[in-house]
């Protein structure tokens, strides 16, 4: 479990970025119905006020528009969203780099860019081809403005 760094968003490849909605969707479910989560990787979300969670979302769910035109994907998961959305002007005060801050940072980064090169390198269901690789690459280097090395 995992969610990704909020900049990757519109670079990872089809399965990641869909996978990426199922780890929100539990990671929200979780919040709400237990009122923790209850993962080593993703633990750290409870460290921030819910809305960051809700901005991660929106975040999403910008790329989801652009990816596919329609939200018909996303309006069943409304009532996860609307727990973490008290206030719905807050994601217009959202600046991304903050989002996460101290966490969603460079060196977090690198440690998703880690784990993709890793399905990259071993094929499987969750192999990343050479030319998804390569878009996650001009990704981290529109970042970072750094061509990604291991």
């Amino acid at each position: 479990m995992r969610l990704f760094h909020y900049a990757l968003l519109p670079y990872l490849p089809e399965l990641q970025f869909r996978g990426q909605l199922r780890e929100l969707v539990v990671i929200m479910r979780d919040w709400r119905d237990k009122g923790k989560t209850n993962h080593l990787l993703i633990n750290r979300v409870m460290e921030y006020p819910r809305e960051e969670l809700s901005g991660y979302f929106l975040w999403y769910q910008a790329e989801w528009d652009k990816r596919y035109h329609t939200k018909r994907g996303l309006i069943k998961y409304d009532a996860e969203f609307a727990y973490f959305a008290d206030n719905p002007y807050w994601f217009e005060k959202l600046i991304a780099p903050s989002l996460f801050d101290g966490w969603h940072d460079k060196t977090y980064l690198r440690i998703c860019m880690s784990n993709l090169l890793e399905k990259h390198l071993n094929p499987g269901k969750t192999n990343i081809n050479d030319k998804e690789w390569a878009r996650l690459l001009e990704g981290y280097k529109a970042i970072t403005g750094e061509d990604y090395e291991i």
